[in-house]
């Protein structure tokens, strides 16, 4: 999804084909362990809010409240690509009907440098 798209859609989602700031993330870490590490930003950042975690599916999902005070939607995918390594993709939608204006991908910058600090990146991937 290009730029322009994001910015009318208000819905923003990490991958492969992404931009750089917007690239699924590899860590040299269990599945488990970025789930956990995920389980903590809400007590790192206040606008973050902890909604549900399914840790079978790999999933964690979170409320951001931004700048000027419109929620965001996060579902983090945490993935196992091998026992110790992981990817970790996000999709965050902005929950009212208004322009985004680059908060969701503020918002996932924000999450994938928490999990920089936390994790062990793998360089290897990107």
């Amino acid at each position: 999804m290009s730029a322009i798209q994001r910015f009318f859609s208000g819905v923003t989602e990490t991958g492969d084909q992404q931009e750089p700031n917007l690239r699924t993330r590899y860590y040299r870490n269990q599945k488990w362990e970025a789930i956990e590490a995920l389980k903590g930003l809400p007590g790192q950042f206040p606008s973050f809010r902890l909604i549900h975690v399914d840790e079978s599916r790999g999933e964690v999902m979170l409320e951001c409240r931004n700048g000027i005070g419109l929620k965001h939607d996060l579902v983090v995918t945490v993935i196992d690509i091998t026992p110790l390594r992981t990817a970790v993709d996000i999709h965050a939608a902005l929950r009212a009907k208004f322009v985004d204006f680059g908060w969701n991908g503020k918002i996932i910058r924000s999450i994938y440098q928490y999990l920089d600090r936390r994790l062990s990146k793998d360089l290897s991937n990107g």
